[in-house]
C-alpha cells in the first residue's frame, strides 16, 4: 500500500494542478452556397460556469474538432480537420492544407476524425493524430493514420507544426472513417488511441508516450464495426469503450451501439455487447456520467440511459428523454444527436443534420432515470453550431490503483528488432507450429483465443524459440494467437482451424 501511495505522489504533480486541458470548446457552421463569412462559439468551462462568446472569425466548421488547452486551462490551438488554428483563431504556422480545401471548404466532414494530445514527458507540445482520407464510392475512409507534432513555444505561444502529416508503423491498412478516440494509460502518463479497420471487427490499438506514437496491437473482438457516422467514449474511470453510429445506406440506414469492457494497463477490450436500434431513429451518439456508472445512448428522437452495475447492462435501459417536437428559429427540429461529457460534469447534447444555436444538457447524469434531468434545447448559443462537438479525452483521469508493468518506465513498451511470429500450416487442421525468430525472455506467454477475445488456453514460452499447439480438438473457424513476450509490446496473428 505504502509503494503504491509513493506511486501516485509522484505523479501527482504532472496532474493535481491543473486537468483543465477540455475547458474550451469551438463549435461553428458550414454554410453551403452562400458568401465565404463564417462566425465560430467559443464555449469556456470555469468550475460549474458554461460560458459562450461569439467570436468574428471566417473559420468554417463541419463536424470534425481536435482542441486542446494547457493544464491552467488556457487554449492552446484547434482544428477543423482541414487547417489548425492557434489561440488567436488563425492558421498556425505549418498548419494548413491537412485536407484538401478544394474538397472541404467547410471543415472535415467525419466525426471524432481528428484528436490532439499532449505529448508525455514534454511541456506544451502536442500530438495530433488524423487520417488520410479517401473516398470509395458514396463512402468516405481513413486510408491510414498518421501524426502531427505542434510545439507551442514558437512564435511567442502561438505554436508551430514541427512535424507534419508522419507515418505511423503499421498504420498503412483502410480503416473505418472518425471514431478516433484515446483514454489514459494506467501508468497515468501515457495514452492509448484505439481505431477500427475498414468495416471488422478488428481493433487498432497505438500507444503514445513521450517517444511519440507506436503501433501496440490488433485485437480481434465482438462484432463488425461498420464505416458510419457517430461517435464513441471511454467512462472516466478508463473501463469501459462505447459507440454509437448509424452505418447502411440511405434507403436502409442501421443503428447500433456497442459497448466493451478496457483494461487501461493492457490496451486489452473483452465481454463485447451489442445493441441495435431500428427505424425512423438514427443518427447518435454517446456519452458516460462523470461517476461512470450510467451509459446515456442519444438516438436521434431518444436518449437512454445504462447502468453499467447492473447484472445485464442492456436489460437495464431506461428512457430518459423524448424529442418534444421544438422547432428553432428556421424551423429546424432540434432532435438528438452526439453526446458529451463536459468539464461541470454536465453531458451536451446537438443536433443532427442542420445549423441550429440549440444544444441539450443531461443536467445531474450521475442519477439514475428521469432524476437525469434532460433539458431539451437548454442552451442558446451566440452562433449556428452544425453538430460539432469537441473531441477531447476525459482528462482527470489518473494511475491505476494496482501500478501497471510499465509504471516503472515512462517508455512505450518495444519490440526487439528479431522477434517475429509465424505459423504453419495456415489454415490447419491438427497441429500449429508457431516460431519466433529467436530466444523469448523468461515470462513470456502465448494465448490462443477465439474472436470474442475469450482465451482457449495459454502457455509459457519464455527460453523457446518455436512452440507446437494441438488444435484437433478446436472448432473449425478463424481465432487469434497473441504473444507478449516479457516486457515487450505483444504480437497478434490469425490463425485459421479447418477440420
Amino acid at each position: 500500500m505504502m509503494k503504491q501511495l509513493l506511486v501516485a505522489i509522484a505523479f501527482c504533480p504532472l496532474f493535481c494542478l491543473g486537468q483543465k486541458e477540455d475547458n474550451n470548446w469551438i463549435s461553428g457552421l458550414c454554410i453551403y452556397g452562400l458568401p465565404d463569412t463564417f462566425k465560430i462559439n467559443h464555449i469556456q468551462f470555469d468550475g460549474d460556469t458554461f460560458q459562450a462568446t461569439l467570436v468574428y472569425k471566417s473559420i468554417p466548421i463541419f463536424v470534425a474538432l481536435g482542441i486542446i488547452s494547457d493544464s491552467s486551462g488556457n487554449l492552446q490551438c484547434y482544428t477543423n480537420g482541414v487547417h489548425i488554428y492557434n489561440s488567436n483563431h488563425e492558421v498556425m504556422q505549418n498548419g494548413d492544407n491537412f485536407q484538401s480545401t478544394t474538397q472541404f471548404p467547410y471543415g472535415y466532414p467525419a466525426t471524432q476524425a481528428v484528436i490532439i494530445l499532449p505529448l508525455p514527458d514534454t511541456q506544451n507540445v502536442y500530438l495530433m493524430l488524423d487520417g488520410v482520407h479517401k473516398d470509395i464510392s458514396t463512402d468516405i475512409i481513413t486510408e491510414r493514420l498518421r501524426y502531427s507534432v505542434i510545439d507551442m513555444s514558437f512564435n511567442n505561444g502561438l505554436g508551430k507544426v514541427t512535424q507534419k502529416k508522419a507515418t505511423i508503423e503499421n498504420s498503412t491498412d483502410t480503416l473505418n472513417v472518425g471514431l478516433l478516440t484515446a483514454v489514459r494509460h494506467g501508468n497515468g502518463k501515457d495514452w492509448w488511441v484505439i481505431t477500427t479497420k475498414y468495416e471488422s471487427n478488428i481493433h487498432r490499438k497505438y500507444l503514445v508516450t513521450g517517444n511519440g506514437i507506436q503501433f501496440h496491437d490488433d485485437q480481434i473482438i465482438g462484432d463488425t464495426v461498420y464505416n458510419g457516422v457517430g461517435y464513441a467514449a471511454f467512462s472516466p474511470d478508463g473501463k469501459w469503450f462505447a459507440r454509437y453510429f448509424i452505418y447502411g445506406t440511405t434507403s436502409n440506414p442501421k443503428m447500433a451501439s456497442y459497448l466493451y469492457r478496457f483494461d487501461r494497463c493492457t490496451g486489452q477490450l473483452s465481454s463485447p455487447l451489442r445493441k441495435k436500434y431500428y427505424a425512423p431513429d438514427y443518427r447518435g451518439g454517446v456519452a458516460f456520467s462523470p461517476n461512470s456508472r450510467f451509459l446515456y445512448v442519444a438516438n436521434y428522437t431518444k436518449i437512454y440511459q445504462y447502468d453499467m452495475e447492473a447484472s445485464d447492462v442492456l436489460a437495464s435501459e431506461q428512457l430518459v428523454a423524448q424529442y418534444d417536437s421544438f422547432l428553432d428559429d428556421n424551423g429546424v427540429p432540434t432532435r438528438f444527436f452526439g453526446l458529451w461529457l463536459a468539464p461541470d460534469n454536465k453531458i451536451y447534447g446537438t443536433v443532427p443534420g442542420f445549423n441550429t444555436r440549440y444544444l441539450h444538457v443531461i443536467d445531474q447524469p450521475n442519477l439514475p432515470g428521469d432524476s437525469c434531468n434532460v433539458i431539451q434545447h437548454g442552451i442558446l448559443l451566440p452562433v449556428d453550431n452544425i453538430g460539432t462537438l469537441p473531441n477531447v479525452p476525459y482528462f482527470r483521469l489518473y494511475a491505476t490503483d494496482t501500478p501497471c508493468d510499465s509504471m516503472v518506465s515512462t517508455k512505450a513498451p518495444h519490440r526487439l528488432p528479431d522477434i517475429r511470429m509465424q505459423s504453419m500450416p495456415n489454415p490447419a487442421s491438427e497441429r500449429i507450429l508457431v516460431q519466433f525468430g529467436q530466444l523469448l525472455p523468461v515470462g513470456s506467454k502465448l494465448v490462443f483465443s477465439d474472436v470474442a477475445g475469450k482465451a482457449i488456453f495459454n502457455r509459457e514460452v519464455g527460453g523457446m524459440s518455436e512452440t507446437s499447439l494441438d488444435v484437433s480438438d478446436i472448432h473449425a473457424g478463424v481465432y487469434l494467437i497473441t504473444l507478449r513476450p516479457s516486457g515487450l509490446a505483444p504480437l497478434s496473428i490469425k490463425a485459421v482451424i479447418t477440420h
